[in-house]
């Protein structure tokens, strides 16, 4: 499950079928089958518009130069610069990374509010009553600072991070216009 979502993640960051194949060492079916199940990627010529600019032979040399570093295509990367200036949310690998940890995080405080509460029941059940020991009642207020920690952390990831990228977008293109 995992890989299927890097690979949809990987091709909507505009790496090619071929280069998701190699890397991961599965098939192209498979990485077609992957970008199929976590949503399609559409008709380009229905869903899509092309927009055309003129580089210089200057400034296509240093396009495809980045493009190559970035393992991307020429439109890929005007897609995701474009995406970026507009302040769409485009993952890292270190974001990437985060919400990993984040969401492994939130795995395990519900895996413990899910035995209390099992706990609890079972008491319940056995004894007509539940209510939780000082231990308990412990892990309950520790599960909600720390999924408040979490929310906190969520929010400084994306909102956060989000906007920084977009000034330094902003501020480059500013730059770019001589302001």
């Amino acid at each position: 499950m995992a890989e299927s979502r890097e690979i949809f993640v990987a091709f909507q960051g505009g790496e090619s079928v071929t280069s998701i194949a190699r890397r991961l060492r599965v098939s192209r079916p498979t990485v077609y089958r992957a970008i199929e199940k976590h949503g399609r990627p559409g008709n380009p010529a229905l869903d899509s518009a092309r927009v055309t600019i003129r580089l210089s032979p200057e400034e296509l040399a240093a396009l495809d130069v980045l493009s190559g570093r970035m393992g991307l295509s020429r439109s890929a990367l005007g897609r995701r610069v474009l995406r970026l200036a507009a302040g769409f949310l485009e993952p890292d690998p270190e974001m990437v990374e985060a919400m990993t940890d984040l969401s492994r995080q939130v795995k395990a405080v519900g895996g413990n509010l899910n035995q209390i509460a099992a706990h609890l029941n079972r008491e319940a059940l056995l004894q007509g009553r539940a209510s939780p020991n000082k231990d308990q009642q412990a892990q309950i207020e520790a599960s909600e600072r720390a999924l408040k920690a979490l929310a906190k952390d969520i929010d400084r990831l994306f909102v956060h991070a989000a906007k920084r990228r977009k000034a330094r977008v902003d501020a480059i293109l500013r730059k770019g216009d001589g302001a």
